[in-house]
């Protein structure tokens, strides 16, 4: 039924374009056909579940917009898909990523609106951490995703500790090492394929010493 809606809602935004503008009504748009190709795909993994985060979080509140020129470069990427895009550049442009022109908005609504950014940027650094830990499961091996990924390692040791939602954030802006693992994952596919190629070798290894112990 949530797919149906989905599309459903893709078709109405569409067929209204000229007159539906907003940045938050095109960013629904595409994390919706991003849902729909991994529905085809039947992909239940980690980016279907952070998709799935963007598109409740968003669709339940209209007081969540995003600049257009951010809209446009989640939606238009190439290297990273949308979820993964808007979770890249929330990460590191925080604030300045939402529309806060409040001249449209009613004074008394004002505050209510703040109040939703807020809250949903508080949401991000478990995003990211769910993201990583997702991918990281998702591997042939368990210490796949951080060799080829080391400055993940630096956050999990950091984030091992932390037990306050202050401190997560304060780890999370060292923005040029979440840059790094962002750029690294745009070949996530390719660190799979090495992941998977390794878990095999050494099953291999494993098989043909047991074979010859045996002997």
């Amino acid at each position: 039924m949530r797919i149906l809606f989905l599309i459903f809602f893709l078709i109405i935004s569409l067929s209204y374009g000229t007159e539906i503008n907003a940045a938050p009504n095109l960013l629904l748009q595409c994390l919706a056909k991003e849902e729909s190709l991994l529905y085809k795909q039947k992909a239940q993994g980690v980016l279907y579940k952070l998709n799935q985060e963007f598109i409740n979080e968003l669709a339940s509140s209209n007081d969540i917009a995003l600049k257009k020129n951010f809209v446009d470069e989640i939606c238009n990427s190439k290297k990273l898909s949308p979820s993964v895009g808007l979770l890249r550049l929330l990460l590191l442009k925080e604030s300045d990523i939402y529309d806060l022109s409040l001249s449209e908005v009613d004074p008394t609504m004002r505050p209510f609106k703040m109040g939703y950014i807020n809250e949903f940027q508080k949401q991000v650094p478990r995003f990211f951490i769910q993201y990583i830990s997702g991918l990281q499961s998702e591997m042939a091996t368990p210490d796949c995703l951080a060799k080829a990924i080391p400055e993940i390692v630096v956050f999990n040791e950091r984030l091992k500790y932390l037990e306050e939602e202050m401190n997560t954030h304060e780890v999370l802006k060292d923005k040029s090492r979440i840059e790094k693992i962002f750029t690294k994952l745009q070949d996530i596919k390719t660190i799979k394929e090495k992941c998977d190629h390794q878990a095999a070798m050494l099953l291999r290894s494993k098989v043909k010493k047991k074979e010859s112990s045996n002997r």
